[in-house]
């Protein structure tokens, strides 16, 4: 499935990019098509930016400035990503509550920067409050009247805020808000905005509610392995959670080699967070070659993880099912194998096996695929050594394929082709 964003750039007085606004869209047609629900297309923005396309090929790994709703603020939803890489941008239509004040505190003591969007009046008490959070203020050039614009410079090095110039549109422009300040700008006489797209993997509804019922328990009730082992078969939602862990505070900090240790390194609250941007972005409606790939990932992961067991009973059959369950990674998202786990945080012996280099994990993988591909005489040389026969393989393909159409029926049974 196909998602898009507009990204447009935010640029310094010498004209360097500084960063980018990320802007939802729905198609190729670059304009703003009015949705309903203003908490989905901020949901879209995020998942699609951060999860989907990523910010290494979105921005160079810029800052992305994303409008925040009131909603998604109030639920701390920022928190959930890199404050290097997120500029929390407050819409015009924000209350400027005691509570979103609180929020705004606590994300700049995590350190989050804070932009203003579309600021008329500076003389509200609220807008006061907040300016103390506030780092940065955007102002619409072209809509603010003069003496708005004035004050509105003023507080600015009153608060040491930097300041925005949105709608700029002609050279006489840009200098005129360089002398009155303005350190960063943003319009059409530097650039309209692009559309970017990328390739989403589809989610399957009936994982996702059944996380969602396991996470509602009360936190001493909420079951690690369940959840895991929900995840273990959704290729989406697995592959969601390795992007928005590489993409938060606990980037890099472990290699992963488990979806349960993913979990575990998210934590019941931050997968609670994660799941609700989940709930009013995500909705599956998946391709006839959408659910054959899926399949297959299916059957892999299982083969794998049954394989690693007989080979080494006491070894940790979970590290191979995460290597099967993502080796067809590059089909679903259309992209090389290589760039799309160079933004995943494996283990790095699960990354040199997913891109063909010889390891443990590699030579399971490869009887994996031999035994799919009824390649016998390649399957024969994998084996050898390794203490399992051929007739052991087969019937752990019989039962992968079994337990892999057993899963599928459950989830697809109610889901039409497109």
């Amino acid at each position: 499935m196909e998602v898009f964003v507009a990204r447009q750039p935010i640029l310094e007085a010498n004209e360097e990019v500084y960063a980018y606004e990320i802007l939802y869209r729905n198609s190729q047609d670059n304009r703003f098509t009015p949705v309903d629900d203003e908490n989905r297309a901020t949901s879209e923005v995020l998942m699609n930016s951060f999860l989907t396309i990523g910010l290494e090929r979105l921005s160079q790994n810029k800052p992305c400035f994303i409008n925040f709703t009131e909603d998604l603020l109030l639920d701390m939803v920022p928190e959930q990503f890199n404050p290097q890489q997120l500029v929390v941008e407050i819409l015009e239509d924000v209350s400027h509550s005691m509570e979103l004040i609180r929020v705004c505190r606590e994300l700049k003591k995590n350190g989050f920067l804070i932009a203003l969007d579309d600021v008329e009046d500076v003389s509200q008490t609220s807008v006061v409050e907040l300016l103390l959070y506030v780092d940065i203020i955007k102002v619409d050039i072209r809509t603010v009247s003069e003496k708005s614009r004035k004050e509105i410079i003023q507080i600015a090095k009153d608060f040491n805020i930097t300041l925005l110039a949105e709608k700029v549109e002609t050279r006489e422009e840009h200098k005129r808000c360089v002398n009155e300040g303005f350190e960063l700008f943003q319009g059409f006489y530097y650039s309209k905005p692009v559309i970017v797209s990328g390739m989403d993997i589809p989610m399957l509804e009936s994982s996702y509610f059944q996380i969602i019922r396991e996470v509602t328990n009360s936190e001493d009730k909420v079951n690690i392995n369940k959840i895991s082992d929900i995840l273990e078969k959704d290729l989406s939602l697995t592959y969601k959670l390795l992007r928005l862990i590489n993409s938060s505070m606990y980037r890099r900090t472990v290699p992963i080699k488990s979806i349960k240790q993913a979990v575990m390194l998210l934590g019941i609250k931050s997968l609670k967070k994660w799941l609700y941007v989940l709930s009013v972005q995500q909705s599956a409606h998946l391709s006839s070659s959408s659910q054959l790939v899926l399949k297959s990932s299916l059957i892999r992961a299982r083969m794998c993880e049954r394989i690693a067991d007989t080979i080494n009973p006491i070894g940790n059959a979970d590290d191979y099912f995460l290597t099967g369950f993502l080796s067809l990674i590059d089909v679903i998202t259309q992209k090389k194998t290589s760039e799309v786990i160079e933004s995943l945080p494996l283990d790095d012996r699960i990354k040199e096996a997913l891109n063909g280099e010889e390891n443990g994990y590699r030579k399971v993988l490869d009887i994996v695929i031999a035994l799919e591909i009824a390649d016998f005489n390649q399957l024969e040389k994998n084996i050898q050594g390794h203490g399992v026969q051929t007739q052991q393989l087969l019937k752990i393909y019989e039962d992968a394929i079994e337990w892999t159409e057993s899963l599928y029926s459950e989830h697809f049974s109610h889901v039409p082709n497109k």
